[in-house]
């Protein structure tokens, strides 16, 4: 009678710890969606094209308005491309990024509005940048 009631009282411990343990998993139980809600697999972000071309140019010391006729050859040079086709624009005055407050660029022209003008000899390159989804 002993062993009746121990394989009695063991079988109802056994439901009792079932039934509390049924909602433990580490990867959260699949029944109790209420107590652990399962966590949404983030989307991976998508990897943006781009591309980048250039204007390339030497200052002769006298002129702030260069257009696409001042292009040198032989450098993957573009004309001056339109500032709302791109996604940015940026200017190397002899390597050195430029403030975009120094410069105005339209379709065809490119406008430096400092007060100094790069020395003769200096290159001037204008860089733009095209991101887009493939």
């Amino acid at each position: 009678m002993y062993s009746k009631l121990t394989n009695r009282k063991f079988n109802h411990l056994r439901k009792r710890y079932n039934q509390y343990t049924e909602c433990l998993p580490l990867n959260g139980p699949k029944g109790c969606p209420d107590i652990f809600p399962r966590k949404e697999t983030p989307v991976s972000p998508k990897v943006l094209q781009a591309d980048t071309l250039q204007f390339v140019t030497i200052s002769d010391g006298v002129k702030r308005i260069y257009t696409n006729q001042d292009g040198l050859k032989g450098y993957g040079n573009t004309n001056i491309l339109d500032p709302n086709t791109v996604s940015y624009v940026n200017l190397f005055i002899n390597a050195m990024l430029q403030p975009s407050t120094l410069y105005h660029v339209l379709e065809g022209v490119l406008i430096l509005t400092s007060q100094d003008i790069p020395k003769k000899g200096v290159p001037i390159i204008l860089q733009f940048i095209k991101i887009y989804d493939s």
